[in-house]
């Protein structure tokens, strides 16, 4: 590759990622699609390239994005999706199987997440994980004045209050644990766009993803689930307790794990006769939103990493 096409492919990689991250905040809903992908061309960029680039890459990328959205906009660039990009085309140099890059991509993803946190407190004082009462109240009451004025009844504005108040009383409470999961996502999604650029480019490549079907969690999970249950014990009643609160986070995240490994049980069995990708996906979809079928693959996670399941499906294909 000659220098000058260095230069092009690494510029349009940098202002990818800047429009990418850019398109998320000012596209509402499928917005958010774009910002959680937006590390993928500096993983490119590093893969392609070198890390130095793709450090100066993430440099140049929050330059741009500081003309258009301001400092704000420029460090969550840079701590809430930059670092991440660069850290996975360092990962995928270093190890040559997609877990082990997934893994710690996802504490990378964390770390500078956190620290993004970390800054928005003390630049806003405004701490995410601390949320103060009044001041959800005054949010739920400017939302509920919009929904006067579009004629809702009285109940169901009461019935909906009630609920929202539920939900937001508890996000301070686990938010720990929806930051993982977001940080997992990010990570996941990186990956997954920058292998399928890479494969399109024909040159360096990442290593594949299983299968879904064939994904599964170590069994030492189940003891996870018990040290959530032990932690939210010796925390007592009190949900504003420390040991209440990680036992309550460490739980969430185990059980969200659990239910991944139960979706893969069904996708692998969905496999096994044939059903297409499209009413896979479909299906799936269904589960996630209809609670009572995920509480079965919930289970099924739990039973499948004891007794493996998919052994037993494979085998009675076999036959």
């Amino acid at each position: 590759m000659n220098r000058t096409r260095e230069l092009v492919e690494s510029s349009l990689l940098v202002a990818m990622a800047a429009v990418l991250f850019l398109a998320g905040h000012l596209l509402p809903v499928v917005g958010m699609a774009f910002a959680l992908v937006c590390p993928a061309p500096l993983v490119v960029l590093g893969l392609r390239h070198s890390y130095s680039r793709a450090v100066l890459g993430v440099a140049a990328a929050s330059v741009l994005v500081f003309l258009f959205s301001g400092v704000t906009g420029a460090v969550f660039f840079a701590l809430g999706f930059g670092v991440l990009g660069v850290g996975l085309g360092i990962l995928s140099r270093r190890f040559d199987r997609a877990v082990d890059i997934l893994l710690y991509g996802v504490i990378i993803s964390l770390g500078s997440k956190l620290l993004l946190m970390a800054l928005v407190v003390k630049l806003t004082g405004i701490n995410p994980f601390s949320l103060d009462p009044e001041e959800l109240a005054s949010v739920m009451d400017r939302v509920f004045g919009l929904y006067q004025g579009v004629g809702m009844s009285e109940s169901a504005l009461e019935t909906a209050r009630e609920q929202m108040a539920a939900a937001m009383k508890m996000l301070p409470l686990i938010f720990p644990a929806l930051l993982t999961m977001a940080s997992a996502v990010d990570c996941f999604l990186s990956y997954v766009v920058s292998g399928a650029v890479l494969k399109r480019l024909g040159r360096a490549k990442l290593p594949p993803v299983p299968p879904f079907g064939q994904w599964r969690f170590p069994k030492s999970l189940f003891w996870a689930l018990m040290a959530s249950l032990v932690l939210h014990l010796l925390g007592g009643a009190s949900s504003g307790d420390y040991l209440a609160r990680a036992g309550l986070n460490l739980r969430l995240l185990v059980t969200a794990l659990f239910f991944v490994q139960g979706l893969a049980v069904v996708w692998c069995f969905m496999t096994s006769r044939g059903l297409g990708p499209v009413l896979r996906t479909v299906i799936a979809i269904v589960i996630l939103v209809v609670t009572f079928l995920a509480q079965i693959v919930l289970l099924l996670g739990i039973i499948d990493m004891w007794f493996d399941l998919r052994s037993r499906i494979r085998r009675r294909d076999d036959l």
